[in-house]
């Protein structure tokens, strides 16, 4: 059994390197916004025609003619299983399936490149064409007047058999062109490299370049500030290269030989050693075929001043094509499809420079497809009521009714695309209407003009009195007047060219003013015919008065404070330590007349109307005691201070019991004051001032503390120092 196996294996060796590979006919189908015909002109290799927007879905179906499904024989060529299909439209490559969805998103021509290969390699290839429609230019179609006047008629310019005046369509072609436009650092240095490649796509896979006239240009977008340091070359898909500037003849260059350009710039660069960011760039193009002057190298004299950056210095003109170093016949052979890649070297350091982009243009017939052009089938303008009439079939006369009226020229090209343009004329109604009220009366007077139903675009409102308004939109305003006027109201309306005027009498007088005085007691309301008063000052009444001309009233008002009577007591003023409670009485007549809030003088208030008030004091010292009292309605207040008024004697930090003698100088002072003692103190100290208020604390220092006064306001102060120390008044200048 084991010889037998070793001789079947031996036997199917030699017929699998027999096989040869099997070749087919690819096809493919095109359909259209889910048609079921395919629309590929002529079949497999034809034209698809389309419009902006529609929806291709290209079908692979090769005809795998010798396959083991068709004949019985070979190996299997299966769609679903073992064929890998490359689909390429334009410069976009699709999954590999036999199905792809194309969406026509520009007006151009596109390559529909399709490699059909099978599981052993055997491949065929075939290419189909899409053309979408160019729009028409409809620049020709225009309006003599886009608004008139309402009842007006103006003429629009353009017709069906205006093709070519009124609107032409542009030729289309297929892509055979690539530019890429990225802003980069040209490295600065000896032998550093700036390369770019640009992939082209969409070319038959056999393709080649055949002559110097098959690659039209290639144009490098740069600024340099110095030429005579720089190489330019551009390279092929197989390497071969084709020097475009040979600039540099140091040595140690990419390219040899060299005619150095010397200090001319490229562009119009920022001159400086490096750092100072991009200047501008000039676009250079070099071609074997379209070039208008020879080689840059042999041209330096053909510059142009480099304005803005270069500082008027000469510069490389781009105004002309100049031929390449060498001719663009050196890449024949090359294939067309993939990387072309220009590269710029610098061969000196100091002066820097930047590369915007670069592009290449094929020649479009190299691709086998040439342009084409969609043409007119028909064109006509959409019905209309307002279209009067149709001037030999090249322009129309229309008069628009009311607000604003469009017509709509359409076109339908042989592709079966439809276009239009459309022209808005706005027909300018116009109507005058202002409404016043009142037009007579007593200033001031506040007049409303309503002119909403005016119709226009603009609107002048002359209000008689020396002041005006503009305004883009009809509206109701008012409008003050403060001295009588006998004159006329003018409303301008325009709209457009049309324009109109309203005119309204204005008739006003002016008011008698008359002056009283009056006063109350504080804690009365003050009716004044109606009008309750509660704080003094000065008040209007205004009285309807004959002919609608009001009188008004002006009353000059005060409250009169006759005091409060305020008092109190308390149940103990002097204390030995704390804490301690005050029980304070407030002893003020018609106390419900009032409002009170109490300050103990130690940092706490507290709002009571309570007949007695309880405080607890924490600390020694000699507290000044302040009852604040407001009427109910808040017109007037009082307060009573007490200075002093409760006193606690305590453990001191020099010694228990012990007096301390001290003295305060100057006496009175206008800014600084010592505190001098017998006796080293430490002593806590409070000053107050003559409401009781704290504005100053701290802790004496040794025998001498100094203290400023100097942004205290002038008046009488107290100062308490903790312990068996009596307090002192300072007076402050």
């Amino acid at each position: 059994m084991k010889h037998l196996l070793t001789l079947g294996i031996l036997f199917c060796v030699p017929f699998m390197y027999a096989q040869s590979n099997q070749d087919f006919i690819p096809h493919m189908d095109a359909f259209v916004n889910g048609s079921e015909v395919s629309t590929l002109d002529p079949l497999d290799t034809g034209f698809v025609d389309i419009c902006l927007g529609d929806a291709i879905v290209f079908v692979a179906t090769p005809d795998f003619y010798n396959s083991l499904e068709s004949s019985g024989t070979g190996y299997s060529q299966n769609v679903n299983t073992n064929i890998d299909f490359a689909w390429t439209i334009g410069d976009d490559t699709y999954p590999n399936n036999d199905t792809v969805f194309y969406v026509a998103s520009a007006a151009n021509g596109f390559s529909v490149n399709l490699i059909v290969t099978d599981q052993f390699g055997e491949s065929a290839e075939i290419t189909s064409k899409i053309r979408v429609g160019i729009p028409p230019d409809f620049s020709g179609v225009y309006v003599l007047q886009d608004s008139i006047c309402e009842g007006s008629s103006t003429q629009i310019m353009g017709g069906a058999n205006g093709e070519g005046t009124s609107f032409t369509i542009p030729g289309g072609s297929f892509g055979s062109s690539q530019y890429i436009e990225e802003l980069t650092y040209l490295p600065d240095g000896s032998g550093a490299q700036y390369e770019a490649p640009i992939t082209i796509e969409g070319f038959s896979s056999s393709g080649t370049i055949t002559s110097a006239q098959d690659l039209i240009q290639v144009c490098v977008t740069m600024e340099h500030s110095y030429s005579g340091d720089l190489e330019i070359w551009l390279e092929c898909p197989n390497g071969t290269t084709v020097a475009l500037v040979n600039s540099y003849g140091g040595g140690n260059g990419a390219l040899p030989g060299g005619n150095s350009g010397g200090g001319t710039f490229l562009g119009d660069p920022i001159n400086d050693s490096g750092g100072g960011g991009p200047g501008e760039g000039w676009e250079y193009c070099f071609s074997s075929v379209l070039n208008d002057i020879g080689p840059m190298t042999q041209n330096w004299g053909n510059t142009i001043p480099a304005p803005n950056f270069g500082n008027g210095n000469s510069s490389v003109s781009p105004n002309n094509i100049y031929e390449p170093e060498i001719s663009f016949a050196n890449f024949i052979g090359c294939p067309f499809n993939g990387e072309w890649t220009v590269f710029i070297q610098d061969n000196l350091g100091i002066d820097d420079g930047y590369v915007f982009g670069w592009g290449i243009d094929f020649n479009e017939s190299t691709s086998g497809i040439s342009g084409y052009q969609n043409t007119i089938d028909s064109a006509w303008w959409s019905p209309n009521a307002t279209i009067i009439n149709n001037i030999g079939d090249s322009s129309i006369i229309v008069a628009p009714q009311s607000g604003q009226d469009s017509y709509t020229f359409n076109v339908l090209d042989n592709f079966g695309c439809s276009y239009d343009t459309t022209i808005t004329i706005a027909s300018n109604a116009i109507s005058v209407s202002m409404d016043l009220g009142p037009v007579e009366g007593c200033v001031p007077i506040i007049v409303a003009f309503d002119y909403s139903a005016s119709i226009g675009d603009s609107f002048y409102l002359d209000f008689g009195d020396g002041t005006y308004y503009n305004g883009s939109i009809p509206q109701n305003i008012s409008h003050f007047y403060s001295d009588a006027i006998d004159a006329s109201a003018i409303l301008y309306v325009n709209n457009g060219d049309c324009s109109d005027t309203a005119y309204v009498a204005i008739n006003t007088t002016s008011p008698s003013t008359g002056y009283i005085s009056d006063s109350a007691t504080c804690g009365e309301v003050y009716d004044w015919n109606g009008d309750f008063i509660y704080d003094s000052g000065s008040y209007t009444q205004t009285f309807e008065g004959a002919n609608g001309c009001d009188s008004i009233v002006v009353l000059d008002f005060t409250f009169i404070d006759d005091g409060f009577d305020l008092s109190f007591t308390s149940n103990q003023q002097l204390f030995t330590a704390p804490p301690f409670a005050v029980q304070f009485t407030n002893t003020t007549p018609n106390l419900e007349n009032y409002n009170f809030t109490w300050d103990f003088g130690d940092g706490t208030t507290t709002q009571s109307n309570n007949l007695n008030v309880f405080h607890e004091y924490t600390s020694n010292g000699s507290f000044s005691v302040v009852l604040y009292a407001t009427d109910l309605i808040g017109s007037c207040s009082d307060n009573l201070i007490e200075t002093d008024y409760i006193f606690t004697t305590g453990q001191s930090s020099i010694s228990e019991n012990e007096m301390v003698q001290y003295q305060i100088h100057p006496n009175p002072t206008s800014d600084l004051i010592t505190i001098q003692s017998e006796n080293p103190m430490n002593n806590k100290f409070r000053i107050f001032d003559q409401q009781g208020r704290q504005v100053r604390n701290g802790r004496l220092k040794e025998k001498n503390t100094q203290l400023s006064m100097g942004k205290l306001s002038r008046g009488t102060y107290t100062i308490y120092i903790e312990g068996h120390v009596k307090p002192t008044v300072v007076i402050k200048n």
